[in-house]
């Protein structure tokens, strides 16, 4: 798994908070401490001019350091993941292939939940109103 600096930076804020925050200070001044300094690090992250972006791009490089044929493929990966997974469940649900060892049912159940969670996972967080709810929004 790739080092991921901006989660870095708010386990630490996380930890920083644990230990040095005085006790007196109640869960919910907490919690909005807590979410005010995430969200000022994911801010920091994605303007041009911050220094911690300054330092990701340095750390993980810039997209127009990497060469074009690992873009292509790193841009292939996805759509032929999915292309993939769709052919076996056709394969599954029409029956073609009457040999599914139960193991790979259960994978091919896996393989599905991952897909469809990449397609309308974003999506259904949004329009549950869940992703809001995370970041202190009401929902109107």
């Amino acid at each position: 798994m790739a080092f991921d600096p901006v989660t870095a930076v708010t386990d630490l804020i996380k930890i920083g908070l644990q230990k040095f925050v005085p006790d007196q200070m109640g869960e919910a001044d907490r919690a909005t401490l807590e979410s005010n300094m995430e969200m000022f690090v994911a801010k920091e992250a994605r303007t041009e001019s911050s220094v911690f972006r300054d330092f990701v791009v340095a750390y993980e490089g810039a997209a127009k350091d990497v060469p074009r044929v690992i873009v292509i493929v790193r841009s292939m990966i996805r759509p032929a993941f999915t292309i993939l997974v769709g052919y076996l469940d056709y394969l599954f649900f029409t029956g073609a292939t009457t040999t599914w060892a139960p193991e790979a049912i259960a994978m091919l159940k896996s393989i599905n939940i991952i897909v469809l969670a990449f397609w309308f996972g974003e999506r259904a967080l949004k329009n549950s109103g869940l992703v809001g709810l995370l970041a202190g929004k009401k929902k109107e």
